[in-house]
């Protein structure tokens, strides 16, 4: 049994002291690194070498075809290729810990991917759930004040993370938050119309309480720098 648990703990372990169960690491997180890890160690076993930004590319396609599906109306099929986007999209840091191949450029590149892939499903989304049912503006709108309020996170709010009652949720709607449950969750539910400014709504909240909550300034020249 030993054994067992040896080799499960070497399995998600993407670098020395870095095991997936030892880490308190919000739910939205741990969902995709449980496959994400175990991908990046085959792809680091394998004898062609992949690199962490080949895999962060992947990510990105995949997020593209996420946000043809929505596009389409394809609710379910965009919510299963976005959650393959994410699995991979944790893969491509874990495969660079597990190589040691981290670098600055892979670094920015992920963000610029993840948010690249965010508009693209954004627009899907945008389009099949309110275009074609003339609520053009009102989507727009939302989503419009959704970025707004990810960019007030970046730039006003030192940390953004906190705990809640609930074990493995560090804030309500953060970042990692909005992907599993803007694009995965909601979608499979259903009436994304009504959840999704709710979700939104939260998210403004949680970040307005947290930046009169911080006692440290935030250095807003320099995290607005750091998004570039």
């Amino acid at each position: 049994m030993s054994k067992k648990r040896s080799k499960l703990r070497n399995l998600y372990s993407d670098s020395k002291g870095n095991n997936l169960f030892d880490k308190e690491e919000e739910w939205a997180v741990k969902i995709p690194r449980v496959f994400g890890i175990p991908i990046a160690r085959f792809l680091a076993w394998l004898p062609i070498r992949i690199t962490p930004n080949m895999v962060t590319i992947f990510s990105l396609i995949l997020a593209i075809f996420s946000g043809y599906f929505f596009y389409k109306g394809n609710l379910l099929y965009g919510a299963l290729f976005f959650l393959l986007s994410y699995i991979f999209d944790t893969a491509d840091g874990a495969l660079a810990r597990i190589t040691d191949s981290y670098t600055k450029f892979g670094e920015k590149l992920d963000f610029y991917v993840d948010t690249l892939g965010n508009i693209f499903m954004y627009f899907g989304l945008w389009y099949s759930q309110y275009y074609i049912f003339g609520k053009w503006l009102i989507g727009g709108l939302i989503i419009a004040i959704h970025y707004a309020v990810i960019f007030f996170g970046y730039v006003c709010i030192k940390n953004k993370s906190y705990k809640t009652i609930i074990p493995y949720v560090n804030t309500y709607y953060g970042a990692a938050d909005e992907g599993i449950l803007t694009f995965f969750f909601v979608p499979i539910i259903g009436y994304f119309t009504i959840i999704f400014p709710f979700l939104v709504l939260i998210q403004l909240i949680s970040y307005i309480i947290l930046f009169f909550k911080q006692k440290e300034k935030p250095n807003i020249r320099k995290n607005f720098r750091s998004m570039l």
